[in-house]
């Protein structure tokens, strides 16, 4: 008989503590999300798939030298446009199958034309899908995520602008030493004359007899 009262008492006791963790969090505030329609942002040294601004792009080839496992292929063109030649790129591709994602040709850019997005989603059905990756495309990604927009994940590596630097603050004027007054000026040549200093050393009056 004892025996069940415990187990009574120990099933209620149980439920109990499970209400009380419960209502605790009925009204807390949420922590998880409503994948996939809602998605966590990732961190800003989360390393995605590599990017490109065409437009930024001149064409120096430091990310093809630095690149590590050779993922990136460049090739481009001298074209004379208005009596004056210039350099066109006529195919930049991506293999995201040889990447590593190191994201040295991100540091190495000198104009940050080329960078690594925010993809997290990246899943295909065949390998031709994740090689030779055009990268000139502005919907080069959409393949892979549907969801894929270059102009935000443009926005999102976007650096802020340096401000200016503040100019030092000029040194402050010394003012001028003041000029000695005429009338000191005339006493001090008085005073240096013989005659002003006989009259100090005998003040008596010069007129007077002699003893």
């Amino acid at each position: 008989m004892f025996q069940k009262i415990k187990i009574i008492y120990l099933s209620i006791l149980s439920i109990l503590i499970g209400m009380k963790v419960t209502l605790k969090n009925l009204f807390a505030r949420r922590v998880t999300l409503n994948y996939p329609s809602e998605k966590q942002p990732m961190k800003k040294n989360f390393r995605g798939m590599v990017d490109l601004i065409p437009e930024a792009c001149v064409i120096c080839y430091q990310c093809i030298k630095i690149c590590p496992t050779a993922a990136l292929d460049l090739a481009h063109k001298t074209v004379t446009a208005e009596e004056k030649k210039k350099n066109e790129i006529t195919k930049f591709t991506f293999n995201a199958e040889l990447c590593c994602f190191c994201g040295l040709c991100e540091e190495i850019c000198p104009t940050d034309a080329i960078f690594l997005n925010k993809m997290y989603e990246v899943s295909a059905f065949s390998h031709d899908q994740m090689i030779d990756i055009d990268l000139m495309k502005s919907g080069k990604y959409t393949h892979l995520d549907s969801s894929y927009d270059f102009k935000k994940e443009a926005e999102k590596m976007a650096k802020p602008a340096k401000p200016a630097a503040a100019k030092p603050a000029a040194a402050p004027v010394k003012p001028a030493a003041a000029a000695p007054s005429d009338q000191a000026a005339t006493a001090t040549a008085v005073s240096d004359t013989p005659q002003e200093q006989d009259k100090n050393q005998n003040p008596a009056d010069p007129g007077a007899p002699k003893t």
